[in-house]
Formats: structure tokens, sequence, C-alpha cells
């Protein structure tokens, strides 16, 4: 079991796969969402409470290789992911970080896509 609350809560059963579709809301894009970039890179990491994102638990790493053929990022869990963490509530953010234009330079960013949110490992 393993699914996704329309607020983004997350459960999943402890050592089961999981993945889910991404879309990044941009309204500058004309089809109104965000298309990986060569250089961006998204991460997505499952925190205790109160731990930092940048010390994660579970720490993923996605590049525009990662997308399918029409942009969309699809996040994915592997058994090993969730398999020593002990039955709970944690929590999950996802970051962009991307170079941005402004006219003058490029400029490093970092986008915080999902805010922390709960994720709930079951037994």
């Amino acid at each position: 079991m393993a699914y996704m609350a329309k607020n983004n809560i997350i459960m999943i059963n402890r050592g089961d796969t999981y993945s889910f579709d991404l879309n990044i809301a941009d309204d500058a894009s004309p089809d109104g969402r965000y298309i990986l970039k060569e250089d961006d890179v998204l991460y997505f990491g499952v925190m205790e409470p109160n731990q930092l994102f940048e010390d994660a638990l579970i720490k993923k790493r996605f590049t525009k290789e990662d997308c399918d053929d029409a942009g969309n990022f699809i996040i994915k869990l592997n058994p090993a992911d969730t398999i020593d963490l002990y039955p709970g509530v944690y929590y999950y953010a996802i970051k962009l970080h991307h170079l941005v234009n402004n006219e003058e330079e490029y400029i490093d960013e970092v986008v915080t896509v999902i805010k922390k949110t709960k994720f709930i490992i079951c037994d």
C-alpha cells in the first residue's frame, strides 16, 4: 500500500516501491508547467521532524535525464529507501536548484517546490 493524499501526504508500507508524477507550475510557460533544463537539479528528501533537508534520511537527485519524453518528473522510491526506517511520521520536501537569467547574469537559485509535508511509514 502506498499513496499520496490530496494534501500531498504520502503513506507507504516500509520496503515498498512507490512512484509519483510531479508537475511544477510555471506561469511564464505556455502550458503552465516548468520543464527541467540541462543544468537543473530536483532534490527529494525525507527527514525526521526538525531534521534539516541537507541531513535527510532519504536523498534523491533528479535531472533532465530522469524525465520522460514529455518532460514529466517521476519521483521513485525503491524498497531499499524505506526498509530500514521505523514505522512512524516523517516529512518530505522537494527543492529545485536552477539558474535564473536576470538579463545581466545567471543567478544560482534554490526554490522549494513542496514544503515539508508528512511522509508516513506503515509496517
